[in-house]
């Protein structure tokens, strides 16, 4: 019986301890995975660094920029996006052109991640998009395997049919 009930609170401390290991994880050093949007913006990510999960709370960060020519812009600030938990945008489009981007975070902890960023022009919202590619369409493509598979299922039915039929003869 007391064998019993110290297997049972051995499991449970296990349990306890293994159940809270994530929340021990958070806080800490930070980390920035920063990227160019494909237009003239900057998107940032930020996680904890020692477990990667996602930075809840408000992380302030800015960004500057350094063009080939030399020519630096910002700091402007990066702020919290709707598309998701710990994803940040920048709100000052960056001029078109090659740029290396410093993103610095002050807050939850001290940070800083330097990138390649190419700015360019994105089409207008509701422009027309480019033309179909000619050739076989997406629905010819997708019959042409399911026919294959139904000859061949029916190629597979009238062999067997036809070895039975042998086979009891």
């Amino acid at each position: 019986m007391i064998r019993r009930a110290l297997v049972l609170a051995a499991g449970l401390i296990v349990m306890a301890l293994l159940g809270a290991a994530p929340a021990w994880a958070h806080g800490g050093p930070i980390a920035i995975d920063v990227h160019g949007d494909g237009g003239q913006g900057i998107t940032a990510t930020v996680v904890y660094a020692q477990d990667g999960h996602a930075v809840t709370e408000q992380v302030d960060m800015t960004y500057t920029a350094v063009s080939a020519a030399g020519k630096t812009i910002g700091p402007f600030p990066l702020t919290a996006s709707a598309e998701g938990q710990s994803f940040y945008v920048s709100k000052n489009p960056l001029p078109l052109g090659d740029w290396t981007v410093t993103v610095t975070a002050t807050h939850p902890s001290p940070a800083a991640k330097t990138v390649p960023v190419t700015s360019a022009e994105l089409p207008p919202v509701g422009a027309a998009p480019a033309p179909a590619p000619s050739g076989l369409s997406t629905t010819a493509l997708m019959a042409i395997p399911v026919a294959v598979a139904v000859v061949a299922l029916a190629v597979a039915l009238v062999l067997r049919r036809r070895r039975l039929s042998f086979s009891q003869r």
